[in-house]
């Protein structure tokens, strides 16, 4: 019962992504997609059609939940069974029924809510059916069926996330010497790697899959037997439902278990805090692959193109991406503002967070590895920038340091000199040159500084501004490779963790068939 409503792609498309072979010509791609014209008349890649496709597959919460709650009716009439709140003659009766109605409920959706499926099983075999409902009530079997659909979609979001990151950190490895520009206040400040960026990226992201995993302990655990909400006077076993149906723990106080909510707003909080993460990181390449900077290609299986004008390749997929990140903080608000009018008790009031938003997310997530794993920077335009547009000139201040004795402050007031003599002089960076530092110090300080010209070549050379920031999370390859190392140990144990939450809930699924298919044949 794991993933249910995963939106896996096909297994061609699956080999395409992996191999990076594009099986179609340009001609026949426009036969296929009337879309994919001009420049991006390749096939357009599977995550990025998934951006397109997401909403039309979108189920509604009641659907999406269907299937776990036929898991929870199993699991509350095995253990009424082997409480005796009900005889294993009735339990093998109401089983049997269950499998009826769901059948039915496959094509008749009205089915998928609570009451209509007890009045069809009751049509279906009788009276007796009235018992599975013994010591339960529609608000704590919501609930729980919520937290069990919902721990699967965590699993799922952090499957998608350490591919993410496992696509960031490739990428990072193939760029160790990239050496580029970091901004601030979109200005160019000082020379890095893109290895060093995306690693940046990368602890993002190892924040986020860290949120989710903790998440999940509080998202896993057993309201049943909450009732309504002031419990039951029907001897049930807590324990044994929780256990049936993969849970850690239980919910304890029975108001809290039909009353809280703060999981789900706590999951659209990380969904919106990972999604301005990846939407920072989409505007970033949006800028670098603009017609202005140069910096770095968007593939064109990412892209999308103007209808009009045949130059375009436009970051469709980014944008597309961005929107969603824009719409989480929406779904955010709706959750959080629906708790705030309400009192602090059952209430259909509460908002809950929608399979839509989710599938969204996902999709916006693998669109987005596929940018950066297809990504192709410019790396000399990328090292031009850095050498020429001044971001080395806090090393030359540094250099003044080192060479004169005089005090960082004074060395950053002379260096600012340079720059603006150097832009009426309409020079580049690395055209400096010993003399304008002088002439600078002269009129700053009152006297010269005895600079080499080694010295000032040195401080103006970007590569090595990067190769001696070599400390702890620093820009220089041998600290970006040690990140990259200990990065991808991080993985490993992500995705230990993951296979072992899912394998829990696995084996949870085995043992209630098993209980089921040992009441059935007695």
């Amino acid at each position: 019962m794991t993933r249910t409503s995963s939106r896996r792609l096909p297994t061609l498309a699956l080999g395409l992504l992996l191999t990076g072979v594009v099986p179609a010509t340009d001609a026949q791609a426009q036969t296929a997609d009337a879309s994919r014209i001009g420049r991006s008349a390749v096939p357009k890649a599977p995550e990025f059609q998934e951006l397109y496709d997401f909403d039309a597959a979108a189920k509604t919460l009641a659907d999406a939940t269907f299937p776990y709650e036929s898991r929870v009716h199993r699991a509350h009439v095995v253990m009424l069974a082997e409480q005796g709140i009900v005889t294993h003659a009735q339990a093998a009766a109401i089983l049997r029924g269950l499998d009826q109605v769901d059948a039915k409920a496959a094509s008749d959706p009205p089915l998928r809510t609570y009451l209509p499926y007890e009045a069809a099983l009751i049509k279906a075999i009788g009276p007796v059916a009235g018992r599975m409902h013994t010591g339960r009530s529609r608000n704590d079997l919501a609930n729980t069926v919520n937290r069990m659909f919902y721990r699967d979609q965590i699993n799922r979001t952090i499957e998608a996330l350490i591919g993410l990151r496992t696509a960031v950190v490739n990428k990072a490895a193939d760029n160790l010497d990239t050496v580029m520009v970091v901004y601030t206040h979109r200005k160019e400040a000082q020379p890095i790697t893109l290895g060093h960026y995306l690693m940046a990226i990368s602890e993002s992201l190892g924040k986020s899959i860290d949120r989710y995993e903790q998440l999940y302990v509080r998202m896993n655990q057993n309201p049943l037997g909450a009732a309504a909400s002031a419990g039951t006077g029907w001897p049930l076993d807590r324990e044994r439902t929780a256990a049936l149906l993969g849970f850690d723990g239980l919910v304890v106080d029975t108001i809290e278990g039909t009353a809280g909510w703060d999981h789900i707003a706590e999951f659209a909080s990380d969904n919106a805090i990972y999604l301005s993460g990846l939407s920072r990181l989409g505007s970033e390449i949006q800028l670098w692959t603009s017609d202005e900077y140069r910096s770095a290609e968007l593939d064109p299986a990412f892209a999308g193109t103007s209808s009009i004008m045949p130059q375009k390749k436009n970051p469709d997929s980014i944008e597309r991406s961005r929107a969603i990140a824009s719409n989480s903080v929406g779904q955010l608000v709706s959750i959080l503002t629906s708790l705030n009018s309400i009192e602090y008790q059952h209430s259909v009031a509460r908002v809950p967070l929608e399979p839509r938003s989710l599938d969204a997310m996902i999709a916006a997530t693998h669109a987005m590895t596929g940018v950066v794993r297809t990504l192709q920077p410019n790396k000399p335009q990328m090292l031009r920038y850095a050498a020429q547009n001044f971001s080395t000139m806090t090393d030359l201040a540094d250099a003044l340091v080192r060479e004169s004795g005089i005090d960082f402050r004074e060395a950053h007031e002379v260096i600012a000199r340079v720059v603006n003599a150097a832009i009426d002089q309409a020079k580049t960076a690395d055209q400096i040159t010993v003399e304008m530092i002088e002439t600078a110090a002269q009129a700053q300080l009152g006297h010269r500084l005895n600079l080499s010209a080694a010295a000032v070549r040195d401080a103006l050379d970007p590569a090595k501004n990067v190769s001696r920031r070599d400390g702890i999370g620093g820009p220089a390859p041998s600290s970006v490779a040690r990140m990259i190392a200990d990065t991808r140990k991080q993985l490993d144990e992500e995705r230990t963790r993951l296979g072992k939450r899912e394998k829990s809930v696995v084996t949870a699924s085995t043992a209630l068939d098993r209980s089921v298919n040992e009441i059935l044949s007695r």
